[in-house]
């Protein structure tokens, strides 16, 4: 076998334990606008995934390095760009920042530039879908946040966890089209 120079100082691949799709409070690090978009960035509080995306960010140091290391715990509210779908962005933003103040009884007058650290140590219930991933020709899932729900609705278990999303492409290549034969012919529909 081959020995390679420097073994001792490599890093090991670590078991990282993956989020389950489900609803979780979560805690709001701050706010920032990015790529036309409303960047909440936050973490899970409380029971077994406690801080879990600052111990996601930690691992990915000691296994990519720090600068190749991303902090995934962030939820994006798109701001309208003048496309069909901004009545949807704008209802999306608004339904959330309410239930953000509603829930941390914050006052932000939000007709108004303000400030993101505004957010900063509030907590509000988020619910996790799976979605779907290819990276590389990888294909996985992983869960992903979806919405935002009040803390008395996730502390109560009135929510409902979406269906996984799937990549466009993998949904049409699961079936194949059947062939027809003569008998179907004579099907009535």
């Amino acid at each position: 076998m081959r020995a390679f120079t420097d073994y001792e100082q490599t890093k090991e691949y670590t078991d990282f334990q993956k989020l389950p799709a489900g609803a979780y409070e979560v805690e709001i690090l701050r706010a920032e606008d990015r790529e036309n978009a409303l960047c909440v960035l936050f973490d899970i509080k409380g029971g077994e995934f406690d801080g879990y995306y600052r111990k996601k960010l930690e691992d990915d140091r000691r296994s990519f390095g720090a600068e190749k290391a991303k902090y995934k715990g962030i939820f994006r509210l798109w701001y309208p760009d003048g496309g069909q779908y901004d009545d949807n962005k704008k209802r999306r933003m608004k339904t959330a920042l309410k239930l953000i103040c509603d829930d941390n009884r914050l006052s932000i007058d939000f007709t108004r530039e303000w400030d993101g650290a505004a957010l900063k140590g509030a907590r509000v219930g988020m619910i996790f879908r799976e979605q779907e991933y290819d990276y590389r020709g990888k294909r996985g899932f992983s869960a992903q946040p979806f919405t935002l729900i009040s803390l008395e609705k996730l502390r109560a278990g009135e929510f409902t966890v979406p269906e996984p999303k799937y990549l466009s492409s993998s949904a049409a290549a699961d079936f194949a089209p059947m062939p027809s034969t003569p008998a179907d012919d004579d099907l009535p529909f």
